[in-house]
């Protein structure tokens, strides 16, 4: 990663335009830490090699080109610990959708609302979007506690929402305006 490109968040932390070449090193810190993010990522058991890493930057790769995707890998210390991304970017609402994970053992130490943040920054200052939502799973407390950390306001649940590992999940919804973000 010496040589790709990154945004600086801090002295150790940045967000990194991903390379189909971080695949590798993206699937070992899935594979590291599979119990942890299965909790409320679905794609986890389907993550059985480097390859389908690979998979998921081609399509955020497209979805870039297209406009409906940005995906950034997280680096502390210029290793990679975990991805967040923008999806269903909507340029002609000017809105779009912000999903996030990271390794269990970089959690809790404020990473992941100092990454939001600056997400958000692009989003509403290059991107010239209006409106961000997070959808968090009702007992990912620590998601949940990133989104009102950054302002965003509950919206309210969408009961059995989603059907992961067999059973229905709940989800908080969060919006943010660019109106009210500081």
């Amino acid at each position: 990663m010496k040589h790709s490109f990154s945004l600086e968040i801090d002295d150790s932390l940045s967000l990194v335009q991903p390379t189909l070449e971080m695949a590798h090193d993206l699937f070992e810190v899935v594979d590291s830490d599979r119990d942890h993010l299965r909790k409320y990522l679905d794609f986890v058991d389907s993550s059985t090699s480097f390859e389908s890493q690979e998979q998921y930057i081609k399509m955020k790769l497209e979805g870039y080109i297209n406009g409906t995707d940005r995906l950034f890998l997280i680096a502390f210390d210029h290793k990679i610990i975990g991805c967040i991304d923008l999806h269903f970017i909507d340029t002609d609402h000017k809105k779009a959708e912000l999903g996030y994970w990271l390794h269990s053992s970089q959690t809790n130490k404020g990473i992941m609302a100092k990454v939001v943040k600056n997400v958000c920054a692009i989003a509403f200052e290059n991107m010239n979007l209006n409106k961000l939502s997070i959808r968090a799973d009702t007992e990912n407390i620590a998601s949940n506690t990133v989104a009102v950390k950054n302002g965003f306001s509950f919206v309210g649940t969408d009961k059995s929402e989603i059907l992961m590992y067999d059973e229905f999940r709940n989800l908080n919804k969060y919006s943010l305006l660019k109106a009210d973000f500081n």
